[in-house]
């Protein structure tokens, strides 16, 4: 395999880990719950990472039309595109965790008798 081909090969994987996320409702809650856990444990107050829902629009581009989106996003105040981040900032951890303990705690069946797991 090619190293392109690889690339190629971890974004249809990606694509479909997202896919299989965003069509599971209760991944999708749960995720977002965790976000707003982990912000409320950090003391940041959630108003500070609830957008504006036309900002939302703007900024996550709902309207497909790059020229209207090119416009629409440079009318987001700074306020709101620090709101964003911040809540994809706590996404992203919540994911990275939820990994790392899929790593930790779960196996393949292949890994079940590799003569390095734990009594």
């Amino acid at each position: 395999m090619e190293r392109h081909e690889l690339a190629e090969q971890l974004s249809e994987l990606g694509r479909l880990i997202w896919e299989a996320i965003q069509n599971n409702d209760r991944i999708t809650e749960l995720t977002f719950e965790l976000a707003d856990a982990k912000l409320t444990l950090d003391k940041v107050s959630l108003e500070h990472t609830r957008l504006d829902s036309d900002h939302a629009e703007a900024i996550m581009g709902f309207d497909r039309d790059p020229e209207t989106l090119d416009h629409r996003r440079s009318l987001v105040p700074p306020i709101e595109w620090l709101k964003y981040s911040l809540f994809n900032l706590a996404l992203d951890w919540v994911m990275d965790q939820a990994l790392m303990r899929m790593k930790i705690e779960q196996k393949w069946p292949f890994q079940e008798n590799d003569g390095f797991s734990k009594p």
